[in-house]
C-alpha cells in the first residue's frame, strides 16, 4: 500500500507531461486547399510525450518498480490517448478504439523496458 501516493503522483506527472506536450484539441484543421485537412498532431508532440514517459517510467521503475510504472505512467497514457482521441473532430472519430489498440502494446512494452531499466540501476546501485 505504501506505493500508491507515488504511483498517484506519478499519474499526475504522466497528465501534466500529457498536456505540455500535446495541443488541447486534436480536431482537424484546415490548410490552404479547401478539401485538405491537416492533423495538429506533429511528430515533435510525439516526440516530446514519449521521451517524457520514458523518464517517468524509469523513474518509476527505480523507485518503486515496473508495476508502480505501468499503472501510474502507462495507464493514464492510455485512457488520456482515448479521451483526447474520443473528442477530437475528424473524420474518422469513432475509430479511436483502434488507435488505443495500435498505441497500448508498443507503450506497455516501452513502459515496462524502461521500467525494468529503472529497477535494474536501482539493484546495480545497491550492490555498488
Amino acid at each position: 500500500m505504501r506505493a500508491a501516493p507515488f504511483v498517484a503522483a506519478l499519474a499526475v506527472a504522466t497528465v501534466v507531461l500529457w498536456l505540455v506536450a500535446f495541443p488541447a484539441d486534436w480536431s482537424s484543421v484546415p490548410t490552404a486547399d479547401p478539401q485538405t485537412w491537416e492533423s495538429p498532431l506533429t511528430a515533435g508532440h510525439w516526440a516530446a510525450a514519449l521521451a517524457g514517459l520514458a523518464v517517468l517510467a524509469f523513474a518509476g521503475g527505480y523507485a518503486r518498480g515496473p508495476v508502480a510504472a505501468l499503472l501510474g505512467v502507462a495507464v493514464p497514457a492510455v485512457v488520456l490517448f482515448c479521451w483526447f482521441s474520443a473528442t477530437a473532430e475528424v473524420i474518422g472519430a469513432n475509430l479511436w478504439p483502434v488507435g488505443a489498440l495500435f498505441l497500448a502494446p508498443p507503450l506497455l512494452a516501452g513502459v515496462a523496458l524502461a521500467a525494468a531499466l529503472g529497477a535494474a540501476a536501482r539493484r546495480h546501485r545497491n550492490r555498488v
